[in-house]
């Protein structure tokens, strides 16, 4: 699933809940520009997928046509195998990942990011006998307990005892975007990505150096 298809599910699914949309709640919703939310409403009427009413003097609402409808059971379809496809392709990288580490000497890691990708990803801790020493998220989820920590606010991120830090966010928009980071986190050697390619994850430990080799206590 691309991300022009992604973007049109979104909005599928959000017109069927309701008929108000705006170019400036979509960007809002969906984390893309005024300028791309306005061109994608444009593209799914000018297609037939969508059906607009007037309502009021400045705004409209907007409908599932047949053929939207049509086009949101196919979509969904889609979204659902490649999310079958997404979750079974993280699981092989964090494994990769997670092998490399303990081949560099590594052993204290840490997460930045909370959700399934962190879970999915601690898994592969386990099968290479990393530890997991910190989990940095967003201020939403700070506070919480999850794997067993209590999650730290991302602006902690720089005084973590981690040796390398496990990036487990990825872009919605584009979940095998490389380097993806939260707004407000600069790109810092001890960072390791879960959906960077093969040859490149290679590339990025051996070009580390090797953190100390000290068992976990």
């Amino acid at each position: 699933m691309d991300a022009e298809s992604y973007h049109q599910l979104q909005i599928l699914n959000h017109v069927e809940e309701t008929p108000v949309l705006t170019n400036r709640l979509l960007s809002s919703k969906m984390g893309v520009s005024v300028k791309l939310a306005h061109h994608l409403i444009k593209r799914m009427v000018a297609k037939g997928l969508l059906h607009i009413q007037r309502r009021d003097g400045r705004s409209w609402y907007y409908f599932l046509t047949p053929a939207g409808a049509a086009e949101k059971l196919r979509l969904t379809y889609q979204f659902l195998e490649f999310s079958k496809q997404f979750y079974h392709e993280a699981r092989k990288r964090s494994s990769e990942v997670c092998l490399r580490l303990t081949q560099a000497g590594v052993r204290r890691v840490a997460f930045l990011g909370v959700g399934e990708l962190a879970e999915i990803s601690y898994l592969g801790l386990a099968e290479h006998k990393l530890r997991l020493v910190d989990v940095f998220g967003e201020p939403a989820r700070a506070g919480e307990l999850f794997l067993g920590h209590v999650v730290r606010p991302i602006e902690d991120l720089d005084k973590t005892r981690a040796e390398r830090v496990l990036v487990t966010l990825y872009d919605p928009s584009e979940p095998m975007k490389a380097h993806y980071l939260p707004e407000g986190v600069a790109e810092d050697e001890r960072l390791v990505w879960v959906f960077d390619h093969a040859q490149m994850l290679g590339d990025l430990v051996d070009g580390l150096p090797p953190g100390p080799r000290e068992a976990a206590s």
